[in-house]
């Protein structure tokens, strides 16, 4: 299956396998939670980390991984890429007190 974004870190191998896994455990549901307190519902054709490499874990275990429907996993992937093309860079020095309150 194309993938329709660009990944940080490869896939490990044998996803193929580990796809299908977690989409049958989950029924072939989105499990992405609503506000009623239930899932969505949705027929899943995704599969994606909850907690991703760009957060700073590179967890392939299938606790990690959940059934979403497009939708969810396009929403999810797009508020991660906005959340990293917006992040400040740390700063190089520190700040500097302004010259009108040096002594």
């Amino acid at each position: 299956m194309p993938s329709h974004g660009r990944r940080s870190t490869p896939l490990p191998k044998g996803w193929h396998r580990t796809r299908g896994r977690i989409l049958k455990r989950d029924g072939w549901v989105c499990q992405w939670p609503v506000v009623t307190g239930g899932l969505c519902g949705e027929p899943a054709n995704q599969v994606d980390h909850k907690v991703n490499a760009a957060q700073g874990v590179d967890d392939h275990s299938d606790a990690n991984l959940w059934a979403l429907c497009q939708w969810h996993h396009d929403q999810k992937t797009g508020r991660e890429a906005s959340a990293v093309a917006h992040a400040k860079p740390p700063r190089a020095r520190p700040q500097e007190n302004h010259p009108g309150l040096i002594n």
